[in-house]
């Protein structure tokens, strides 16, 4: 299982995990290399390699702690391990002086747009109790999206536009850097996900672009009005967080939906609150995420839903690392984490 067999069922409604990411890390010298599930499991795991390529056996390869959810690398494991001192090199490994850890410019972060991340990882499939889940769960949006979910009842064409950064425009999804199992990044995993269930033809135009910020998002409304989209997803936050407070933050993501509206009236949107960044990252501000949540939230009425990746991803972090999640070591997120973009989306889409 490479890849979950439907990709856009959420965990919290299916009580089944499908290819939950983990990093093992060891936390001293010496010490053993350990991962946590997110949840208490239900009979069989499933361990294997993030590129699928690789299944992990119980007791050989790792321990499982069926309490605690931890899991422990064993002596000899085929289970890639990493060392504290790897995720903090001494040495900028991307010759910037940007990645460097907050408060501290001669310490720096382990970063890579490559599949250095995925190849560490790997992923736990398993079923759960669904009553143990209980962070975010968004419900479907029937109040505020009224005319998407009309359109997809009568399985009507949908044209969607998704605007972003590079989270948005698929960074460090497998397929984004083509290593196995090539997982699509969140977008097409939505539109996907909304053609299995509707039986509607969805058409995606991804116009997000690495390095945008919410500003650059007010310039790309041309481009959007001239798909003549029925639902824009709208997703910034992680490049905005090393400049802009909440309040400007704000400003623009209105602007974009005011926009747009006059250039197609009756278009719809989602409104995504980013996940969350590498807290030890000296550039963005982790305090701004809650404040861009927020914003977005008072943003949301008739037509106006919101994607809630923030409150998620930081529900998520109660009991994982931010290393099982990462794609770069920073701020994308790798296939699971896409997963989880695209489900959160969908969930205001489906029942």
């Amino acid at each position: 299982m490479s890849t979950p067999t439907d990709p856009w069922v959420p965990f919290w409604r299916s009580g089944r995990m499908g290819g939950e990411s983990l990093l093992f890390i060891e936390p001293a010298p010496g010490k053993p290399a350990t991962a946590s599930l997110l949840m208490t499991p239900r009979g069989a795991v499933s361990l294997q390699s993030a590129t699928g390529e690789v299944e992990y056996v119980e007791h050989v390869d790792y321990t499982l702690d069926r309490v605690s959810g931890l899991l422990t690398r064993t002596p000899g494991s085929r289970l890639p391990a990493t060392t504290i001192a790897e995720l903090h090199p001494s040495i900028d490994q991307e010759g910037s002086g940007f990645m460097h850890v907050r408060g501290d410019p001669t310490r720096f972060l382990m970063v890579s747009e490559g599949d250095t991340f995925h190849r560490r990882q790997a992923t736990a499939s398993y079923s759960f109790d669904r009553v143990q889940w209980t962070g975010y769960a968004p419900h479907v949006a029937d109040a505020t999206l009224r005319s998407t979910l009309e359109r997809l009842h009568r399985g009507d064409a949908l044209t969607v536009c998704l605007v972003g950064d590079s989270i948005s425009e698929g960074y460090n999804a497998s397929g984004f850097i083509g290593v196995p199992p090539y997982q699509p990044a969140y977008g097409e995993l939505v539109a996907s996900g909304l053609e299995q269930v509707y039986e509607s033809q969805v058409t995606l135009r991804n116009l997000a672009s690495a390095g945008w910020t919410s500003d650059d998002g007010r310039c790309v409304v041309d481009a959007v009005t001239a798909a003549e989209p029925h639902l824009v997803v709208v997703a910034f936050g992680m490049n905005d967080a090393g400049y802009a407070e909440p309040a400007e933050y704000a400003v623009n993501i209105r602007s974009i939906v005011e926009e747009t509206r006059r250039g197609v009236p009756g278009v719809e949107f989602i409104l995504v609150s980013s996940m969350l960044p590498n807290p030890e990252w000296h550039y963005p501000q982790p305090q701004r995420f809650a404040g861009y949540r927020r914003a977005l939230a008072d943003l949301c009425g008739p037509g106006v839903a919101l994607a809630d990746l923030t409150t998620l991803w930081t529900d998520l972090l109660v009991r994982k690392s931010l290393y099982d999640l990462t794609g770069n070591g920073i701020n994308h997120p790798n296939d699971f984490g896409h997963r989880l973009y695209a489900q959160t989306i969908l969930s205001l889409l489906t029942e």
